[in-house]
């Protein structure tokens, strides 16, 4: 499969080549495959932060944001999980739920504290 490739020309500093020589040769790399190698880990790092943003907003759901990152569903999870990010509809739902229990089963002066004040930061 041949495909199209485009050549785009970058300028750096004297330190930042001096630091490209070292990389390229620490790696056994030409300095070409290096940067090409930067600049690909840099956009998916840019494409993960964009989809797991979206999912927190509820803009995605994690299918789509494991989607736009380029990642599986698996590996979408696990990388909210390391972020500690919880699925914005869970929160809302356990929520919900625990207001359930109290209207049910009534509770403490704190719990109804502690949900009012949940409530004013949403």
């Amino acid at each position: 499969m041949t495909s199209n490739l485009i050549t785009k020309s970058i300028r750096l500093t004297e330190q930042e080549n001096n630091a490209l020589k070292i990389i390229s040769q620490t790696e056994g790399v030409s300095e070409a495959a290096i940067l090409k190698r930067f600049v690909s880990e840099r956009m998916s790092e840019y494409r993960l932060v964009e989809a797991v943003t979206a999912y927190q907003r509820g803009e995605a759901d994690l299918s789509a944001a494991a989607s736009h990152a380029g990642i599986s569903v698996y590996h979408m999870m696990s990388e909210l999980e390391r972020r500690d990010i919880t699925p914005p509809a869970a929160a809302e739902k356990f929520m919900d739920g625990l207001k359930g229990l109290l209207e049910t089963f009534g509770g403490s002066d704190a719990l109804r504290q502690t949900l009012a004040e949940f409530e004013q930061n949403q």
